[in-house]
């Protein structure tokens, strides 16, 4: 198998878990399981602290790992089977322990161990980009094949769960991911083999690193958009479901239908965001997209039904397709 072909399913894998669990988790303990608001934004709380540190963690003991196997490889095999468990734990709460605060300590806990592999899979997955794809050319095609394997993971994981778990349950349908996300990520470690030459390289020491980080000021701007972007595409992935459910009263087909609206409009607009990038520059184009994603948002508030709806998650679709 191609290279580019196997580090796209990779992220496939990867991008069907993670925005499953990015999109989903919310509605499933709030709504499904009737966990308490304040409750499940303290969890959130702590999660997204380790999140904040565990990335240059785990890559800081990826840069230093040396195996006859490579560096990333190794890790990607510990974490993938862990990373399994947890989604499966996330969407399959065992019933004993709905009753007090346990609810909250099982969230609490699933979402920091599947934080943790997560983290761990995906740091290693992108840091493979650059040693597997050496020149300019060869990373143009691997990233082509991976954007477009990430837009098939983001309408599985969103516009397709809503039908998925009606016919499932939250377990069938994590339990029916993990084992496609797994042997989807299985595919790509057996299928690459990491550069020897890439281990020879001696990594940047971390204290230096982090002060170099810290003093780079088209870094802190770029971060500092970046975050708030990110924020905001996250919360409005989140509330979605909440939205379809409560604001339109929308069942799971047509719930899928609207999601399937914003990533159907997303896919071809990246041709669109390529040309205008072009003539606008890619700081403008960027911030055209979030314009719109910002006036889609916006517009959220006057439909009252599917029909209503449709042309705003089409808006939204085209901005989405902008920011990525």
């Amino acid at each position: 198998m191609p290279a580019h072909i196997a580090y796209a399913l990779g992220a496939l894998g990867l991008t069907l878990l993670g925005q499953t669990f990015g999109t989903y988790l919310a509605f499933y303990y709030l709504d499904h399981l009737g966990l308490a608001a304040s409750a499940f934004a303290l969890a959130r709380l702590v999660f997204s602290v380790w999140d904040a540190v565990n990335d240059p963690l785990f890559g800081y003991l990826s840069d230093r790992t040396r195996t006859p196997w490579g560096r990333r490889r190794p890790w990607l095999f510990v974490g993938l089977p862990f990373l399994l468990l947890a989604f499966y734990l996330t969407f399959s709460f065992p019933g004993p322990f709905l009753q007090g605060p346990a609810l909250f300590w099982y969230c609490l806990g699933v979402i920091l161990f599947f934080e943790t592999f997560a983290a761990l899979t995906w740091v290693n997955h992108a840091a493979l980009f650059p040693e597997l794809f050496r020149g300019q050319k060869e990373r143009a095609q691997a990233n082509a094949w991976r954007q477009g394997f990430y837009f098939v993971g983001l309408a599985v994981s969103i516009a397709l769960t809503p039908l998925v778990y009606t016919a499932l349950g939250f377990s069938g349908m994590a339990l029916l991911y993990g084992a496609i996300g797994g042997v989807l990520v299985l595919l790509f470690l057996l299928a690459i083999r990491e550069d020897p030459k890439a281990q020879e390289a001696e990594p940047l020491p971390f204290l230096p690193a982090f002060r170099y980080t810290l003093g780079n000021q088209a870094f802190w701007i770029y971060s500092l958009a970046a975050l708030f972007l990110l924020f905001a595409v996250g919360l409005f992935g989140a509330a979605m479901p909440f939205y379809a459910k409560y604001a339109l009263g929308l069942g799971p087909e047509a719930t899928s239908l609207l999601f399937a609206s914003v990533l159907l409009s997303a896919l071809p607009s990246v041709l669109l965001w390529a040309r205008l990038a072009g003539a606008l520059g890619p700081k403008g184009a960027w911030l055209l997209a979030i314009f719109l994603l910002a006036l889609g948002a916006l517009l959220l508030f006057l439909p009252r039904t599917l029909l209503e709806a449709l042309p705003v998650g089409l808006l939204i679709g085209v901005g989405f397709g902008g920011v990525l």
